[in-house]
């Protein structure tokens, strides 16, 4: 009987799956909603500290729309000048991120991603052994710099009076 492979290898299967099957992905990762990286396909970038922002990304985005009562986040996608920063729930345990060069079709990603993504979310509902940071980055580095509270659903901290800082002054 074969041995099955760890789940970050089968994850990263999935994410070069998406580069393969999609003009215009340059790369993607998966992170925890913590923003410990799981696994990744990325290339000249630094791949904890893309986990960390996507996942303060996706912890800002599920905020926004449990507020707006939009109900569950399946999606962030954002648009620069230079390509797309594509970020999905995948289950309740992972994020996945795909990065796009300018020409990305978006709706072809949404379309070939959905699979794979379903996918992840399968993997990564059972135990995950993350990989370790990089040589030289710091805990510091893997901490998302999101939203009070865990994957930021807890409460906001309350915004200070203008004055207030004014009155401590004096």
């Amino acid at each position: 009987m074969a041995k099955e492979p760890p789940v970050s290898e089968r994850i990263n299967g999935e994410l070069k799956l998406i580069r393969q099957n999609v003009p215009g992905v340059r790369g993607s990762i998966t992170a925890s909603s913590d923003g410990l990286l799981v696994a990744e396909d990325v290339h000249d970038l630094e791949p904890t500290q893309i986990a960390a922002l996507v996942a303060a990304m996706h912890a800002v985005a599920v905020r926004a729309v449990g507020n707006t009562h939009c109900g569950q986040l399946k999606e962030v996608i954002t648009r620069g000048s230079e390509g797309y920063l594509a970020v999905y729930t995948a289950g309740t345990a992972a994020i996945v991120a795909v990065l796009g060069t300018a020409e990305l079709n978006v709706g072809m990603l949404n379309l070939q991603a959905r699979a794979a993504i379903e996918r992840i979310a399968a993997h990564s509902a059972g135990p995950v052994k993350r990989r370790p940071a990089a040589a030289g980055s710091s805990p510091q580095a893997t901490k998302p710099a999101g939203p009070a509270g865990q994957n930021g659903t807890g409460p906001l901290p309350a915004r200070r009076p203008r004055g207030s800082q004014q009155a401590r002054a004096n």
